[in-house]
């Protein structure tokens, strides 16, 4: 079953504001899966993925 997340959520995930959220909306970065009216949805693994996307843990430095 997908999970659904509201604005206020994703921007908490993400640790940004709402209008930075809305910027990424305009920009396509991350857009919202469904609308509910005028609610926008988010796929929790949309935001998973570009969680990993802003933040690589799978690098590996040189010593």
């Amino acid at each position: 079953m997908k999970k659904f997340l509201c604005r206020k959520e994703v921007a908490e995930m993400l640790g940004i504001s709402l209008v930075t959220l809305h910027n990424h909306n305009k920009k396509g970065i991350l857009k919202p899966s469904h609308k509910i009216g005028r609610k926008p949805l988010y796929l929790l693994e949309d935001v998973l993925a570009q969680i990993e996307l802003s933040n690589p843990k799978n690098l590996r430095y040189a010593s």
